[in-house]
């Protein structure tokens, strides 16, 4: 990647509705754990690292994982690829969303101090959101967890542009 680019690796972890059937979406989708950096107490997004120079995506995956409190990803696959031009002081960014995999409320501990191994004071915030709140406005997120737990989404994307009107007289 050249100066103007930066890989991104997010990962997916998810709770399914059904912990003993974990592919089941009949009961509702699963929810989709999510992040907040203390720099910025408005966005809660999945939790991801920007690749370092010769690093490799494992290796950044089980940084995210790390600094979750979670084991590193046993399945190592790319669930979608998203990408975001050049924005003022921003470089483009290609980001690959991983299969961070699926866990239980027991997995996930609450951490009282941020567990990222570098030298700034960030206590990360976590929560489950539905998949309906973390997808809402972005479809990368969407598809990979269609592909995660093998089903198609029902849910739109940005659904709130896109219905302006309905139900009216």
């Amino acid at each position: 990647m050249s100066g103007a680019q930066r890989l991104r690796v997010v990962l997916l972890v998810w709770k399914p509705q059904v912990p003993d059937d974990p592919m089941d979406v009949t009961h509702g989708w699963p929810d989709v754990l999510q992040v907040q950096l203390a720099r910025d107490h408005t966005v809660w997004e999945p939790p991801g690292v920007v690749v370092r120079p010769g690093e490799q995506l494992v290796e950044a995956a089980a940084r995210v994982a790390g600094a979750l409190g979670l084991t590193s990803p046993k399945a190592r696959r790319v669930l979608a690829v998203d990408e975001y031009p050049a924005d003022g002081d921003a470089p483009a960014e290609v980001i690959l969303l991983l299969d961070g995999g699926w866990c239980t409320d027991a997995d996930v501990i609450d951490v009282p101090e941020c567990l990222c191994a570098h030298e700034r004071d960030c206590a990360h915030r976590r929560r489950w959101a539905t998949a309906e709140q973390a997808c809402e406005a972005d479809a990368a997120l969407t598809a990979g967890l269609g592909a995660a737990v093998g089903a198609t989404p029902a849910f739109v994307i940005e659904r709130k542009e896109e219905c302006r009107g309905w139900g009216e007289g």
